[in-house]
């Protein structure tokens, strides 16, 4: 089998895709290849066989997750089981794996300590560790699942990892944990969290985080805006660990104990096969982290017993028994990370070895990483930044030269006095942040990242085949075919980011942000996009919004469309539930106006404008035409006086959008019959219902004037207000109204062209 492992591995990734596309070409596909296999190439019939037992060892064992329905219900129930894996502490939050006895499924535990006002400190000398027995009394749920487009599905992601319940504690006194298990496994989950502990106690809160994360693999203290920004060029690897710092590790350990003279090579050796799979625990044993390592053991046994094995050979069959071992695995997003990108390498071997420029190859093995995983951080981050392979030439030398072995040379000496770690922090710290503000200044005045959709099946096909023709061309120096089939692997992004462009109909989203409206109006190849309202949660002993609806919902969803700027907010009044995002959409997203009434909040509108200064503010009144260029046009009827009162003094929309549209923000039974004797006829499609179905609003009068075919309420499950009214809902039904609503049926979507529209929700 030496030097055909890659065939049992290739029919192991038809099997994976067959599962997890449904795709039943595949079979076919793989049939032909076989027989191909067989009769024209005249394969060993072991080599044969293993791969064919392959396909089918692989079909049998991959776990295929079921798509996820929204559904809530929680259990009141006593739980005894043993913590598995890390305990992730922090002053924000615990978090573990509990496996209850007697049962295969597991149940994460989360507590939050800032929202329990009982709680103090986590003692030093506590017992959540790997192995620990705990017992509690506690309402068991099921995790939340998305209920929007492109909102992350928190309960899938659990269920990649066998998790089907959840545990959100409330009070940590409810808990009790004693650690019995005894082992290597628990010692080094124990060792990890205290040298975690070490590390923010040593060392100051800028330098921390970065210690913990290249060393230990645990980025919970790195700055959302830092991971965001090394996200969006593809440099995510740098700071979550992988196969490149364990290869540090091991030139570090090498450098100092052979060219130390300390240990023999053949002794370092073997300190090296005990160390290594030491570290990986200690590193979160993260698939990129165990990939290294083990390949490295592997390495390092056969250069002990003089065994030849082809790095493609071993690469393939580690690929293999990982998902042996857990087949869940293939869902973990480094492990595909990990793997597409050594294989890629291995690949291009030969045509990177010809280089004698040391800079060269570092941009050869850069662009053969970020090519040969671009399908999949499309997919999961629905971004790609032209500029991505040129910062990898300036990031990648200077974390490799500079960052990672500094930060293992800190961790070694975090015991020396305070006054000497100071003047370390200090270098770093001034060094570090250079550079950091090199990389967002890149980010800001040059290329921005281009955000699209995830490509479709065969356009991933011909990404593949054309890019790997570009390799063969250019390995052989073929320079013509070379650029023709560049041109080509290029074509299904330019192709994907194009699409809303030429898109033929338009686009209504009414996100379900719960309580709280936030709508987004697309028109047909994307003439104008707006967005009408854009609310958020908020705290209640503050009123400040939150940050997560624009974050996990709209940005998601800006994302996933390619939405980097917007003609214009339209913001119906000023209460926090519609227009709490707005800030965070000017902080990221180019807006050219937004609109609000004559009575809207001044100092709100005084907040917009320092956000985003380039931004017009236009106050406008009943009588007024808005027209977005000439692909949307809305007719404001309300307000024409000052009501005193910001629900009544909201805007109200008039508009064809396939049909004809009428939004109302939360505007009272009063403001309504006003209108329908303002303007008598008003005939209107499709309504949004003011006050999220609030009892105020929406009376029987103004139904029957209007005669509405399908409503839109905005309201959040379970909500305090028990939004939509029982009273609304009865008038709708008695006059035939079509009701759409965000808390049953998540996001609400109309697709429109000139002559109509159909309606689409998220939940069935």
């Amino acid at each position: 089998m030496r030097g055909y492992w890659h065939f049992p591995a290739i029919a192991a990734v038809l099997a994976i895709l067959y599962h997890l596309l449904a795709v039943k070409w595949l079979l076919l596909l793989f049939a032909i290849w076989l027989i191909w296999l067989k009769l024209l190439k005249k394969m060993n019939a072991t080599v044969w066989l293993i791969t064919l037992f392959s396909f089918l060892i692989f079909l049998y064992i991959i776990p295929v997750v079921p798509s996820t329905v929204f559904e809530e219900s929680s259990i009141e129930a006593e739980l005894t089981g043993k913590i598995e894996g890390e305990v992730k502490l922090s002053s924000k939050q615990i978090q573990f794996t509990i496996n209850p006895s007697h049962s295969s499924v597991k149940l994460l535990v989360t507590y939050f300590p800032e929202k329990d006002e009982n709680f103090r400190v986590l003692p030093l000398e506590h017992s959540l560790f790997h192995g620990s027995q705990c017992m509690m009394y506690q309402s068991i749920e099921i995790p939340p699942s998305s209920t929007n487009p492109a909102q992350f599905d928190f309960r899938q992601f659990l269920l990649q990892k066998q998790i089907t319940h959840q545990i959100v504690l409330k009070d940590f006194n409810h808990i009790q944990c004693t650690s019995s298990e005894k082992g290597i496994l628990p010692l080094l989950y124990k060792l990890r969290t205290d040298l975690l502990h070490r590390m923010e106690a040593a060392w100051s809160e800028d330098t921390a985080p970065w210690i913990n994360a290249i060393v230990f693999g645990d980025t919970s203290a790195m700055e959302e805006s830092v991971t965001e920004l090394f996200q969006r060029f593809g440099l995510s690897h740098i700071i979550a660990i992988s196969g490149t710092h364990v290869t540090l590790v091991i030139a570090f350990l090498y450098l100092i104990l052979v060219k130390g003279n300390i240990i023999t090579k053949e002794k370092t050796q073997l300190f090296l096969m005990i160390f290594l799979p030491v570290y990986s625990v200690l590193a979160g044993a993260n698939p990129p982290v165990l990939r290294a390592a083990s390949m490295m053991v592997i390495v390092l046994v056969l250069q002990k017993y003089r065994w030849k094995l082809p790095y493609s050979d071993l690469l393939c069959i580690v690929f293999m028994c990982f998902i042996l071992w857990d087949p869940y695995i293939i869902y973990h997003v480094g492990f595909q990370f990990s793997f597409a990108v050594t294989f890629a390498i291995l690949l291009s071997q030969e045509w990177i070895s010809k280089s004698n420029s040391p800079l060269w190859k570092v941009f050869q093995v850069s662009f053969v990483a970020q090519m040969a995983i671009l399908p999949l951080q499309i997919y999961y981050f629905n971004i790609f930044h032209p500029l991505s392979i040129l910062m990898n030439l300036v990031v990648i030398p200077y974390f490799t030269l500079f960052v990672i072995p500094l930060m293992y040379v800190f961790t070694v000496l975090h015991f020396l006095p305070d006054n000497i770690l100071l003047l370390l922090d200090k270098v770093f710290v001034f060094m570090h942040k250079g550079m950091l503000l090199f990389i967002e200044l890149v980010d800001e005045k040059l290329f921005p990242p281009i955000y699209l959709d995830k490509f479709s099946l065969f356009s991933v096909i011909i990404y593949f085949a054309c890019f790997f023709l570009f390799m063969k061309y250019v390995e052989q120096k073929q320079e013509k075919l070379a650029w023709l089939m560049g041109i080509l692997f290029i074509f299904p992004i330019l192709m994907t980011a194009g699409k809303p462009y030429f898109q033929g109909e338009g686009i209504v989203t009414m996100f379900d942000m719960g309580q709280g409206d936030a709508i987004l109006v697309e028109a047909a190849k994307r003439e104008a996009v707006i967005m009408i309202d854009a609310g958020a949660a908020f705290r209640f002993e503050d009123m400040e919004p939150t940050r997560g609806v624009y974050k996990n919902i709209i940005r998601a969803y800006f994302h996933q469309r390619g939405i980097n700027e917007l003609d214009a907010i339209i913001i119906s009044h000023d209460d926090v539930d519609h227009f709490g995002s707005i800030r965070f959409i000017l902080e990221e997203v180019k807006v050219k106006e937004v609109i609000v009434s004559l009575y809207f909040d001044t100092a709100l509108l005084k907040e917009f404008q320092e956000i985003q200064p380039s931004v017009k503010i236009t106050q406008v009144e009943a009588g007024d035409l808005l027209n977005f260029n000439d692909a949307i046009s809305l007719s404001v009827l309300a307000p024409d006086i000052d009501k005193g009162n910001a629900n009544d003094n909201s805007l109200v929309l008039y508009t064809n959008l396939g049909l004809r549209w009428l939004f109302t923000g939360d505007i009272s039974k009063e403001i309504e019959e006003r209108i329908i004797r303002e303007y008598p006829g008003l005939q209107v499609d499709i309504l949004k219902v003011a006050h999220h179905g609030s009892k105020t609003s929406t009376g029987e009068v103004f139904i029957e004037a209007i005669q509405p075919r399908a409503a839109l309420i905005s309201a959040g499950r379970n909500n305090r207000y028990n939004h939509p009214s029982g009273e609304v809902l009865e008038v709708l039904e008695d006059n035939q109204v079509q009701v759409y609503r965000t808390d049953e049926h998540g996001a609400i979507q109309f697709f429109y062209t000139d002559e109509g529209g159909t309606f689409s929700t998220f939940l069935p």
